[in-house]
């Protein structure tokens, strides 16, 4: 209840910010009469504000559910153009006209808020519900393990694994369950074993992490007190944010969508313009201001292109405000050097905790909050780079991929911010990388992009991941 009461106050609390924002948009514009439009909102901004509710609460966004950041973007999406429709056709109906500009901005306004509100009231609510256990303890119940304890928005807290008596995953190398100290499931126990049956104090929540992970007996997993219990299955590269359940009698089926309506290039492109040429005015004279800082700190340039690779292979240089120290290099080759450990952890995720490159203090605050890329929206004016796609990449990191998705990669111009950068950032590997970058290639749509940059903003804030 906690959980659905926040979500409830942010968006009347959104809500009504949005309808005064719109409200004075208009009036500055001077498309409406300062009077009349504020006489009209005493008696249509209560009801418009109800009926923006009315329609997130029908679409069951204050609902206590397991649907991750993305699915509920989309209905807060649905949520705005019911809004919109409903909306213009109340006000339309009292004879008003340039004010129905009023109900899209106001629309607009509230997703954007009423997202990253939601966002922040998830992250700091939904670590209390949905406890979820997850049956086995083999390597794919601790990787669903792992994946739910780093995405806490999707609504599962994992408290512990159900042991099945099935070893089978552990046979691949991996470790068992506790013996690594440094993996983030080592903390959780087993709870019990599956024929144990209910335990007071139970999870909400049982997750299969593999079809064949059933027992013989699926009403075992209802006596454990669970009251619902999820079937994952891994789709690899088939990914897809339109995937629909198909029943035939005893089989269910994941129907695919078919080619998705990628954005053509002409519609990125006014996008990128309509939005960065704006933002490159106003955060000029932050970037002059950090940029005199960092020749403080280190004297020499603050602005550096680096090479990295672009759409169809071709090389770019990605335009940064310096964070490192000018021979950062070979400082970097020194420590590698002395340290397997350190040379191990680079070769993996091509970062470091306590990189001895980077600048003090400017250094590490500029990477912390993602103001050295501001230089960047330079790229995406002059049209090396798009504001949403895969993150460009220097030669050494793309090569340590896969030849297929080397060229999968290359495919869709880079971007400003990504898929990855919301979620996992510097903390994700390779694989996380790869997975992330292969979903939106191949699900990249103009409703993805804004949900991405929408999300970018939260994701700069909180800092997490950032090195």
């Amino acid at each position: 209840m906690l959980l659905e009461a926040g979500l409830l106050a942010g968006d009347i609390a959104c809500g009504a910010i949005a309808v005064a924002m719109a409200a004075s948009l208009v009036n500055v514009a001077g498309l409406a009469y300062p009077l009349n439009l504020a006489t009209e909102l005493q008696i249509h901004g209560p009801a418009t504000l109800a009926l923006l509710i009315g329609i997130h609460a029908l679409l069951g966004l204050y609902r206590s559910s397991t649907k991750g950041p993305m699915e509920r973007f989309r209905l807060r999406g649905t949520a705005t153009l019911l809004f919109v429709f409903a909306g213009t056709l109340m006000w339309g109906r009292e004879g008003l006209s340039a004010e129905l500009l009023f109900v899209p901005i106001a629309g607009l306004v509230s997703l954007v808020l009423g997202s990253w509100v939601d966002h922040l009231i998830n992250m700091r609510l939904g670590r209390t519900i949905a406890p979820a256990a997850i049956l086995g303890i083999g390597a794919n119940s601790q990787m669903l393990a792992r994946l739910l304890m780093s995405q806490p928005t999707w609504g599962l807290r994992p408290v512990g694994f159900i042991d099945d008596g099935v070893r089978a995953g552990d046979a691949a190398g991996n470790p068992a369950l506790g013996q690594d100290k440094d993996d983030p499931v080592s903390g959780l126990p087993r709870i019990r074993m599956l024929e144990e049956g209910q335990a007071a104090n139970g999870p909400e929540v049982v997750i299969v992490p593999d079809r064949r992970a059933l027992p013989e007996d699926p009403s075992l997993l209802y006596r454990l007190g669970a009251r619902q219990i999820l079937v994952v299955n891994q789709l690899g590269d088939l990914a897809s944010t339109g995937l629909q359940t198909r029943h035939f009698d005893r089989f269910v089926a994941l129907e695919l969508v078919g080619q998705p309506l990628h954005p053509s290039g002409v519609q990125k492109r006014i996008i990128d313009l309509a939005v960065t040429l704006p933002i490159a005015v106003l955060t000029a004279p932050v970037i002059c201001l950090l940029a005199l800082a960092i020749k403080i700190a280190d004297p020499g340039p603050a602005f550096y292109g680096q090479r990295r690779v672009g759409r169809y292979g071709k090389p770019i240089q990605v335009l940064k405000l310096r964070t490192m120290y000018q021979d950062a290099e070979q400082r970097l080759e020194r420590v590698l050097a002395a340290d397997p450990a350190l040379q191990e952890q680079w070769q993996r995720y091509f970062k470091l905790p306590a990189d001895p490159r980077i600048l003090p203090h400017i250094g590490n605050f500029l990477r912390r909050t993602s103001l050295d890329e501001l230089p960047q929206l330079w790229n995406v004016i002059r049209g090396d780079m798009s504001l949403v796609g895969p993150r460009p990449f220097p030669a050494y990191h793309m090569n340590a991929f896969d030849p297929e998705f080397q060229a999968l990669r290359v495919t869709v111009p880079p971007g400003l911010t990504g898929l990855w950068q919301i979620s996992s950032r510097s903390n994700g590997d390779l694989g996380d990388q790869r997975a992330q970058d292969c979903f939106y290639i191949r699900n990249r749509a103009l409703w993805l992009d804004l949900y991405i940059l929408i999300a970018t903003l939260p994701a700069v804030i909180r800092g997490q991941g950032a090195k």
